[in-house]
């Protein structure tokens, strides 16, 4: 697919398969992260990729909507160096446009827990984790015990001003 395609194709993706994912596509994903533009090339990042059923069941009690991770046969948890959320949402818009071009569905939890999280995984108190992301091989929608939500957009007119507010 094309970036563009990728763009627009990709989808929050709460339910998987049980199938594992390839060490091959593990890598991909989180070298994609790695690779993300970040302000003054600080990559103020380290990634955790997590396989572990057990610990990925204990994160998904993190967070109110981060029950998909317990479902997912693979997770990163996203750890920076900084409160500075934006390369954090870069990394991981790079990792989730590389999964969907593999065809591995994701989705974002944050950790409304993050002191739990933190201990889950032994992150240092002086790193910030406040995000994770599951990844998978998407459940076929007739399996899937709740129905996808609607997937449109805005329209374009409703969310871009050219020039200035409201203009």
């Amino acid at each position: 697919m094309t970036v563009s395609e990728l763009i627009r194709t990709k989808r929050a993706v709460r339910q998987f398969t049980d199938e594992p994912l390839s060490d091959e596509a593990i890598r991909s994903i989180l070298d994609a992260g790695r690779r993300a533009q970040s302000s003054k090339n600080t990559q103020p990042w380290h990634f955790i990729a997590i396989r572990d059923r057990a610990t990925l069941r204990e994160l998904a009690e993190c967070g109110v909507y981060a029950g998909h991770l317990a479902g997912a046969p693979f997770a990163v948890a996203l750890i920076a160096s900084t409160a500075d959320s934006f390369d954090l949402g870069q990394a991981a818009a790079y990792m989730q446009l590389a999964a969907w071009d593999l065809g591995i569905g994701s989705c974002i939890a944050s950790m409304w827990e993050p002191e739990k999280a933190r201990a889950i995984l032994g992150v240092p108190q002086d790193l910030h984790f406040a995000v994770a992301i599951s990844f998978g091989s998407p459940l076929p929608s007739g399996e899937q015990t709740s129905a996808p939500k609607p997937t449109g957009r805005k329209p374009f007119d409703e969310v871009v001003f050219w020039e200035r507010w409201g203009g």
